[in-house]
């Protein structure tokens, strides 16, 4: 488990992309402008600006909040806990739940910091439930692996 030594969460995410030396500050910076000047998110600004790719923000947020982040497209699909979380409820939340253990199903989500969509997935979940994130673009992959294709 995380603890307070071993991530940033109670730094914001500019500060540990800066740690992390990923963008240069000035390009940093000015992203962080155009995210509080547009009311985004500083990932989704450093995304299109292409300063940082999905996986690195993806370790970045996972770090941020003190949760491990996963390789989704590596991993196989346990169809037993994939079944424990609704299509719907997976993607309206952008995750996917891929493993059972003893003690807690692991989900996987691109957004960490959804705190309602986190909760809704708990409330359906029987057990506990562990988070951890991994990239929009690899739970898309495993959504449509375990359910098709989103309809359009």
């Amino acid at each position: 488990m995380a603890t307070a030594e071993n991530h940033d969460g109670d730094l914001p995410l500019g500060e540990v992309i800066a740690r992390a030396g990923l963008v240069a500050p000035n390009e940093l910076y000015a992203a962080l402008a155009t995210a509080r000047a547009t009311g985004r998110r500083l990932g989704d600004v450093l995304l299109e600006q292409g300063l940082l790719g999905e996986r690195d923000l993806a370790r970045m947020v996972a770090g941020q909040e003190g949760l491990e982040f996963v390789d989704l497209g590596k991993l196989d699909l346990d169809q037993s806990a994939v079944d424990l979380l609704s299509e719907r409820s997976s993607r309206r939340h952008r995750a996917i739940s891929f493993r059972s253990a003893a003690a807690a199903t692991f989900v996987a989500v691109a957004d960490p910091t959804d705190s309602e969509g986190l909760d809704a997935i708990v409330a359906e979940i029987p057990g506990g439930v562990r988070f951890v994130v991994a990239t929009a673009a690899e739970i898309d992959a495993a959504l449509a692996e375990a359910f098709g294709e989103a309809p359009a």
